[in-house]
């Protein structure tokens, strides 16, 4: 008899989710050592970094499709040829495992909703777990230099060199400076031949 299809959404789901979180952080380490930006590796070299994220992405997808072997669900009779509906709740063997996953819908696998819903939680908690983590490497690998960057980058470039809540600080404090100097700069009476009060006034009898 078919288990009920909401225990097995649940393990669906909890498996996906692990995927989705690893291949995320995977694809998160490739791109920031690429791009540089330190404030978000894992580990404080950036080859090291790029390594893990190929590393992260292939555990995460062959865990995935192998955890049948090893976790009972509904797996058994699970062969290309098998109907959703006949599954057994048991481990898989490696005959079984091509067709493990290819459980329906409306016997409790993912609908297109749990997949992108799963994916988008795994891929915001990787995105905290390399914020929270770079932010460590970042300050261990400035106690060893005992030196820091004191630049005036903000947004995305300040990641190079600083952890997010410091890139964060200094983006705002660039944004707020910014923004009072465009102001300051528009309400001088230099930039208006005749002066505010002048414009106002002509406004007002028009």
């Amino acid at each position: 008899m078919m288990p009920d299809p909401s225990e097995i959404t649940a393990l669906m789901g909890r498996h996906y989710l692990l995927m989705a979180f690893l291949v995320s952080l995977g694809a998160l380490q490739i791109a920031v050592s690429t791009g540089g930006y330190r404030g978000m590796w894992l580990v404080p070299h950036r080859l090291a970094a790029r390594w893990l994220g190929i590393a992260l992405i292939v555990v995460g997808v062959a865990v995935f499709f192998l955890q049948p072997l090893w976790v009972e669900g509904p797996w058994a009779a699970g062969s290309v040829d098998a109907d959703s509906a006949t599954r057994e709740w048991g481990t898989a063997s490696w005959g079984e495992l091509a067709g493990a996953r290819n459980v329906n819908d409306i016997h409790g696998g993912l609908a297109g909703t749990a997949h992108a819903t799963w994916f988008a939680l795994g891929a915001l908690g990787a995105l905290a777990v390399s914020l929270s983590v770079g932010a460590l490497t970042v300050r261990l690998s400035r106690r060893r230099s005992e030196h820091g960057q004191a630049d005036e980058a903000d947004g995305l470039d300040a990641m190079r060199e600083h952890d997010f809540p410091s890139a964060l600080r200094t983006s705002l404090e660039i944004a707020q400076k910014s923004w009072r100097q465009d102001v300051a700069e528009s309400l001088v009476p230099d930039a208006y031949p005749a002066g505010l009060p002048a414009i106002w006034r002509r406004v007002r009898r028009r």
